[in-house]
C-alpha cells in the first residue's frame, strides 16, 4: 500500500503515510539534501554545542527555555521534563495538579 502513489480517493492518513514513506525511501533525495534539514532545525534552536566550534556557540543567545519551546513546537513533546496532570479531589472539588 505505502509503495504506491497517493490517490485522491485515499483517506488523509493513508495519503500522509504514503508521502512520508516515499520521502524516507528516496535515497537519492536524502543524499542530495544531506544533513541540511537537521542542521537547519538545530540552528533555529540555538545550535548543538557538542558539534559546534566554541566561537559559534553563545549560551547567551538562547535560554534553555527557548530551546525547550522550540523542540516542543517541532516534536509536540517536552525535552527536559514531563508534565503529568493528576486529578485530586479535596472533598469539595476536583483540582488538576501538574508536577
Amino acid at each position: 500500500i505505502l509503495e504506491t502513489e497517493p490517490e485522491p480517493t485515499d483517506i488523509l492518513p493513508v495519503r500522509q503515510a504514503k508521502k512520508w514513506y516515499g520521502a524516507c525511501m528516496d535515497k537519492e533525495e536524502r543524499e542530495k539534501r544531506g544533513i541540511k534539514p537537521i542542521e537547519s532545525i538545530l540552528m533555529q534552536t540555538g545550535g548543538w554545542p557538542l558539534a559546534m566550534d566554541l566561537v559559534e556557540w553563545s549560551e547567551d543567545d538562547f535560554s534553555w527555555q527557548d530551546v525547550e519551546r522550540n523542540y516542543f513546537y517541532i516534536t509536540g513533546e517536552f525535552t527536559f521534563y514531563i508534565l503529568e496532570p493528576t486529578w485530586i479531589y479535596n472533598g469539595e472539588r476536583s483540582v488538576n495538579k501538574i508536577g
